[in-house]
């Protein structure tokens, strides 16, 4: 079976009025155009994209028999309402992969070119592996029937979860995807494959609660996490521009990161550079993280301003209820940028940019907007060198700002021009800062005598490098102040033993300095926050730049 251009009475209805006016224009091309381009989108349903499916490796663990979601919405009136959607999978076959929601997509791809017309989809193992862009060995056709098998043998028990877009409302039920399949390949008969969508499943698709997905798209993301994040996020930014909401509640229960991961900087790890893809790709515009602890709330951004669909009423998504967000703080984390900032600071911006950047170090909106100004694009990228160096000596503990911080970094930037940064032509022996002697100084001494390209590059990597110990200090005081107190203690006692003979060689004051560096250390070891090197391949595009 071929794959078919789908004919004009496929169309959505905007894509209709396209057709109609190219028609009326007499463009050919322009429809053909129209009508191919459908060939790459597919469709996903709702609520399978609302509650991950599947595990997000590619080999299930055979211990675990069973996947638990949860999240409060706000029901019609109000009032809150707990959901549950658990997974479970058939002894002999286990739970869904990352690799069988492709084939599921895929299944859908079929089903959208078939228009819908059965819940029984006849097809061929070729075409099915071709829209999977997977290779058509023999492997190929071994794995696509594990990956029935498994999604034949799933069971979804949805509690208060289900949407029903007849009924408009959420309801209680148990379901599977796949009521059962047949795989023939054409050397014994002549009849096709087919595969049966469960009743449930196909009343919702008959019902209209699904959404276009490209599929060409989802396909060429490169880990699980982005494929399941792009899922998700697609439906919601659908209805709106931008989605705020716990990080745990996001991670953990929206895409499936592990539970075993409990603190926000080792769920970045899994999260973050699935953001970073999808903003690589123009998916997303940006991200950031707001509040600590287990009220750490994430925010993105769409790539585009304005949601696809433009609602009658105020609601949020089809279900018409907003998922609970949890209290958090009003102050930014390092990194991030305040819930009431984001709509006014794109990073293709440099004033809202290093205004929101004052912001985060302490300094007043109403003086950052004021020292920002009207200044030209020289004057910015000098303030953002300025905002870099002021990072390195907050960083490294230097004594021009440990008295009074904000102040320092006030003035610095309310005169650009006279602060004196390293690697200032005019005299590149003078400290930095204003006139001051500074043992923390950065010293540039070797890039300058090889020119200004090699200058360049190790401002650049010292920049990286303050930022990188900003962010790890912040991180370590945010698990000093979160982690339980017997851990601590327990880390504290362990440094002291192996700092026992040097205590009787320095001051109390300086043993006491080690001994709090050796506990910092020891907790950026424990939470795995990552070595300069590692941090710095995630992060050196969106720092160099």
């Amino acid at each position: 079976m071929k794959d078919e251009i789908p004919s004009y009475t496929s169309l959505s209805n905007h894509e209709s009025e396209e057709f109609l006016m190219l028609s009326a224009a007499g463009d050919n091309s322009g429809q053909n155009n129209l009508l191919a381009r459908k060939t790459n989108i597919s469709r996903d349903e709702m609520n399978l994209s609302e509650f991950p499916l599947t595990v997000l490796s590619t080999r299930a663990n055979s211990s675990i028999k069973t996947l638990e979601f949860n999240d409060s919405i706000r029901g019609k009136n109000g009032e809150k309402v707990n959901r549950s959607w658990i997974i479970t999978g058939a002894d002999k076959f286990g739970l869904p992969t990352s690799s069988d929601d492709e084939v599921l997509l895929g299944l859908l791809k079929l089903t959208v070119d078939q228009q819908f017309d059965s819940r029984k989809v006849l097809f061929s193992r070729y075409e099915l592996l071709k829209n999977l862009r997977w290779t058509t060995e023999g492997r190929s056709y071994s794995r696509l029937q594990k990956a029935l098998d498994r999604l034949s043998g799933v069971r979804i028990k949805a509690t208060n979860a289900f949407f029903d877009n007849e009924a408009k409302s959420h309801s209680t039920k148990n379901f599977g995807i796949i009521d059962g399949y047949e795989l023939n390949d054409g050397r014994d008969n002549d009849r096709p494959s087919f595969f049966s969508w469960s009743d449930v499943i196909f009343r919702s698709f008959q019902s209209g609660f699904i959404k276009k997905l490209d599929l060409d798209f989802y396909l060429a993301l490169k880990s699980s996490v982005s494929k399941r994040l792009y899922r998700f996020l697609d439906k919601h930014f659908w209805y709106r521009s931008k989605i705020q909401m716990n990080f745990f509640i996001f991670a953990h229960e929206k895409i499936g990161i592990s539970r075993t991961y409990q603190f926000v900087s080792s769920m970045r790890q899994q999260i973050d550079p699935a953001l970073d893809e999808l903003k690589a790709v123009g998916f997303i515009k940006d991200y950031g993280y707001q509040g600590q602890g287990k009220g750490t709330e994430i925010l993105i951004l769409a790539a585009s301003a304005k949601p696809r669909v433009i609602l009658s009423t105020q609601k949020s998504s089809p279900e018409n209820h907003q998922v609970e967000r949890k209290e958090s703080s009003s102050q930014g984390t390092a990194g991030t940028l305040p819930e009431n900032l984001w709509t006014e600071v794109p990073r293709s911006d440099d004033s809202r940019q290093l205004r929101a950047k004052l912001i985060h170090r302490g300094i007043s909106a109403q003086q950052a907007s004021k020292l920002i100004g009207d200044k030209d694009q020289d004057c910015l990228q000098r303030i953002e060198k300025i905002i870099s160096h002021f990072d390195y000596l907050v960083s490294s503990d230097s004594t021009l700002v440990s008295k009074n911080r904000i102040g320092f970094l006030y003035r610095a930037v309310q005169n650009p021009g006279k602060f004196k940064l390293p690697g200032d032509k005019q005299d590149r022996s003078v400290s930095a800062g204003y006139g001051k002697s500074n043992q923390t100084t950065l010293n540039f001494s070797q890039s300058t005598a090889a020119g200004p390209k090699a200058d360049q590059q190790a401002d650049k990597l010292a920049i990286m490098k303050a930022r990188y110990l900003v962010e790890r200090k912040l991180e370590v005081n945010r698990l000093k102040s979160e982690v339980e107190k017997e851990l601590i203690a327990r880390i504290r006692k362990e440094v002291e033993v192996a700092l026992h003979k040097l205590k009787s060689l320095i001051s109390e004051s300086r043993y006491q300095e080690a001994v709090e560096h050796g506990v910092e250390e020891k907790l950026a070891k424990l939470f795995a926050f990552p070595e300069f090197d590692e941090w710095s391949r995630g992060q050196r595009k969106r720092i160099l730049q």
